[in-house]
């Protein structure tokens, strides 16, 4: 098994290259047809915190999004996370906590960031705890090819960043998931 080289921070779009290799292991055909998840139209990723190994191949990666959306009607500034997977033979190494931590502090340095927001699936929805993440039991808005939605395919979680994020309410995304 290859070491690994380094934690890199890149620009959403220049780094998909590097990262949909890994999507591919991560989430095969076999695998995404089961996904409750599997016809969302999804935001890409305004940066991505990736992992190499030491033949500079992504194992692990964190995307992080940054939206101006509404709780309760109000504007709030909301940093996202999304596309978190790690390679199946290097998982229970602590890399995808690593980027998450990684991906935590930038956003926590980002001006008017409020809080995180990720969706998850019940049986990772632990892992998130662990790291301080919370259910959000209120009601997700976001926008499909549709229209605007009730977005309830996977739970949604939140993360205290300069503001406590609300744990009920209202969210509008005011534009795609992450």
């Amino acid at each position: 098994m290859s070491m690994l080289a380094r934690l890199d921070f890149q620009p959403g779009d220049s780094a998909w290259d590097d990262v949909a290799p890994l999507e591919r292991e991560v989430y095969p055909p076999a695998v995404t047809a089961a996904l409750p998840w599997r016809n969302i139209t999804w935001a890409h990723a305004d940066w991505r915190v990736v992992t190499r190994n030491d033949a500079r191949r992504v194992v692990s990666h964190v995307g992080i999004f940054m939206r101006d959306a509404t709780v309760d009607d109000s504007p709030v500034r909301i940093g996202g996370i999304g596309g978190v997977m790690t390679h199946p033979a290097f998982r229970r190494k602590g890399l995808a906590t690593a980027a998450l931590n990684h991906a935590r502090e930038f956003l926590a340095k980002q001006e008017r960031v409020a809080f995180a927001l990720l969706f998850c699936e019940p049986k990772t929805a632990p892992f998130y705890a662990r790291l301080d993440w919370r259910r959000f039991a209120g009601a997700v808005f976001a926008e499909q090819p549709a229209g605007t939605v009730r977005f309830t395919v996977i739970d949604p979680m939140v993360l205290d960043l300069t503001c406590s994020a609300p744990t009920r309410g209202t969210i509008d995304l005011c534009g795609l998931p992450w």
